[in-house]
Formats: C-alpha cells, structure tokens, sequence
C-alpha cells in the first residue's frame, strides 16, 4: 500500500502542483539489490524525475492549471530506455534518474505496474469501485525489423501489445489506429493524442502508455453543502467558484512552508495529498523536492479537520521533446541518437514526445486519465555515394569562381612525372 501512496502522490501532487554499451551496461550498479529494493529505488527516481519534470512545465505555463501523469511518462521512456545504448543511454538514464540496470528497471516497472494495475476492483464501502488501469503498446511500420529481445523484453515486463501499422503508406489511418487504442484506454477521456502531423512517412516506432483511474471518495462531500466561494488567484483577484465542504478526520500536517491533507480513496488503496503553500505558491515550488515531499508525508497525523475544495475539470496537453532536451536527454533527439536496442543500427531516433492527461474531482471522487506517446523516425540516411576513381589522364581547371574566369589549366597524363 506504501508503495501505491508513493506513486499515486507523485501523479495528483500536480493538481496542486560507453559506445556499443547497452543501456543496463552504461551505468555502475555496485551492489545486486532485491526486488523489494529495486522498486523503491525506481520509486525515488521516478518521484525525483517527477518534480523536475513538474517545474519544467511550470516554468513553460507559469499562470495556467498543470495536470500530468510522471508514471505514464516514466513508463513510455523505460520501454524506450530499453533500446538506448552509448551516449544517448547514459543522457536518458540521467535524465530519468534511473539508477539501476536496465533488467533491473524492467524489472521494476513490471513488479509497480503489477501491484497498483487492478482493472475493476469492488470496494467493500459504497460508492464506484477502484479503478487503475495501465496499457502498453508498440507500434512498429510493417515490414519493419525490431530485435527480437527488444520485443520480447517490452512484452514481457511492460505487457505491451504489439501491431504493425503502415506509416509510410497510411500515415493518417496509422494516426487514426493508435488515437482510437488511446481512447479505447482511458474510457474516452484522451482524445485525439497524436495530432495531425506529428507521424511522417518517416515514422518507424510509436510507444504509447494510458493509464486510467477512478476511485470514490472514502468520505464523499455532501452535494447539498457545496456552494459558490471565493477563490484567490496569484494576482491578487478573487473568482467564485463552487466550493465542496466537509468536516471528517484526515490525515493532515502543517509545516513551516505548507499546509497538506491526504483523501483517501474507497478501499484504502490510494489516496490524494494536497499541499496548500504559506505563502507564493512560485516559490514554495522552486523548493519543492522529493526529500520535502517524504517529510510532509511522515509528518502527516490524523486530525478533526473541516476542509474546503473546488470542485474542478479538465485536460491538458503538453509537448515534452523540447523539455526533456532541456533536462538533458538532448542527444536521443538528434541524428546521433543511438537506439540500437532496438534493430541493431542506428537508424531511429526520437521525433516527438507527447502526453496528454485529464482529470475531474468532484463530490464523489477523482476521475483521471493520461497517455503518452513516443514517436522514433529514421535518422537522415547517408546518400549512397557516386563512384569515381580518377585512375586515368584528367583535365583540371582553377577558376576563379566569382567571374567564372579560367585561370589556370592543365591536364595530367602521368602523375609519376
């Protein structure tokens, strides 16, 4: 359960907020840790990844609402990850701040998806059942040869389906396809994830991970309560907004920058934190770190406490190419990329990196859903060069290439001469 607390805070904090080395060789692991370890491990480092990802997006979209899935994103870039080697590994493992092999990380993200995937589970309490759901594809052009243990590695520790599509013939019916997967995924909430555009003829790779939650409140807000308050924004205005109301026992801290309380969801399993900063929201972001997250947690107790919420939806999109370069994985972009993992050569790279998340709490509870694609096209191939061997006698002029002027020239019989 502590696990599925950590992962899920990181996904709702933001409603508040060597060459020829595979990827799992680039990096020094000095001890073999236990499974039990190496979850934990990736926990930290997707958290960590998380927060910088969140003030990334901050920085892009300083006034507006954020809402994004770090674990969907951590899970499409770990099936990718898998495929790195050299330079463009060690930038992703970095960036990721994944700090095991890449079985190790495999591994781990098979044991996490295992433990708070649950399809439909019926709480014991009323309300809507507990539902977390996460889906893995892979969509390769047909005719198109993947390693067989890349495939085989992102079947068996990430579950993903696997189809071939033809991108190069039926770009927009290919679109089309992974969209509809998408939508499928997440009970229609993600439309449309891949625009028009984004896929070219050239696309050779598409991952893409969903995830869908929805889950009851275990004390659901009294509609009847719910009235229209005001709602203070960053300059200093004041909107109305309907606002939700409960007196219960929740788990809550104060703490000399903020003032968090946790929801806990039907069944226990999962549960919303929210951080209320003291003061400028900008600031208690900048400070915001994966070792302040763990201290407000331990710090939490329950408390009588009479809360106030907006209710709230909507979705958002983000484009992550250019943020991910910035945090350091600028080379898996270029035509030096080197995803051999994934065919042997290095002839793909990433093209594109789009997530998109929705979410909506009301009185009842949370519904949220997000999906990310990574789009990999063929680096810019070599043109195959024209043969000529100047192995006979040959003309040679120097010209003065401004007016076209002959000024010198000769021809060359014997060379030896």
């Amino acid at each position: 359960m502590k696990l599925l607390m950590n992962l899920f805070f990181t996904n709702v904090l933001v409603l508040t907020i060597t060459s020829g080395c595979s990827a799992g060789e680039s990096l020094v692991v000095p001890v073999i840790v236990s499974d039990e370890q190496a979850v934990s491990t990736l926990v930290r480092g997707n958290n960590e990844f998380a927060l910088a990802l969140y003030e990334e997006v901050c920085d892009m979209q300083e006034s507006d609402n954020i809402f994004f899935s770090p674990y969907s994103i951590s899970t499409a870039l770990g099936m990718t990850y898998s495929g790195a080697r050299g330079e463009t590994a060690l930038d992703m493992a970095e960036t990721l701040h994944f700090t095991l092999s890449v079985s190790g990380i495999n591994r781990a993200f098979h044991s996490i998806t295992e433990t708070i995937s649950s399809g439909r589970l019926p709480m014991v309490e009323s309300g809507e059942p507990f539902t977390l759901s996460i889906s893995n594809g892979l969509w390769v052009q047909d005719g198109f040869s993947l390693l067989d243990e890349y495939v085989a590695e992102v079947t068996r520790y990430y579950s993903a389906s696997v189809r071939n599509l033809d991108f190069s013939n039926d770009t927009e019916g290919s679109r089309e396809i992974i969209n509809d997967w998408v939508s499928e995924s997440t009970m229609d909430k993600i439309l449309n994830l891949i625009p028009r555009g984004v896929l070219s003829a050239d696309t050779r790779v598409v991952l893409t991970n969903a995830v869908y939650f929805k889950a009851s409140w275990r004390h659901p807000f009294d509609e009847h309560a719910t009235s229209r308050e005001n709602f203070s924004l960053t300059d200093g205005s004041v909107i109305s907004v309907p606002m939700m109301t409960q007196t219960e026992h929740f788990n809550y801290a104060s703490t000399d920058g903020c003032s968090a309380v946790e929801l806990y969801y039907a069944g226990g399993n999962a549960s919303m934190l929210i951080l209320l900063p003291g003061g400028d929201i900008q600031e208690f972001q900048q400070s915001f770190d994966a070792d302040m997250l763990e201290t407000i947690r331990t710090s939490l107790s329950s408390a009588n406490v009479h809360l106030s919420m907006p209710r709230f939806e909507f979705t958002r999109s983000i484009g992550l190419s250019d943020i991910l370069s910035s945090l350091g994985m600028e080379s898996a972009f270029g035509s030096g990329a080197d995803f051999r993992g994934f065919t042997g050569n290095l002839d793909l790279f990433i093209s594109d990196v789009l997530h998109k998340a929705y979410v909506k709490v009301d009185e009842k509870g949370t519904e949220a859903a997000a999906a990310t694609a990574m789009v990999m096209s063929l680096t810019a191939m070599p043109e195959r060069p024209v043969e000529m061997n100047i192995n006979r006698p040959f003309l040679f002029l120097i010209l003065d290439r401004t007016t076209g002027s002959i000024v010198f020239m000769g021809r060359i019989m014997d060379p030896s001469v």
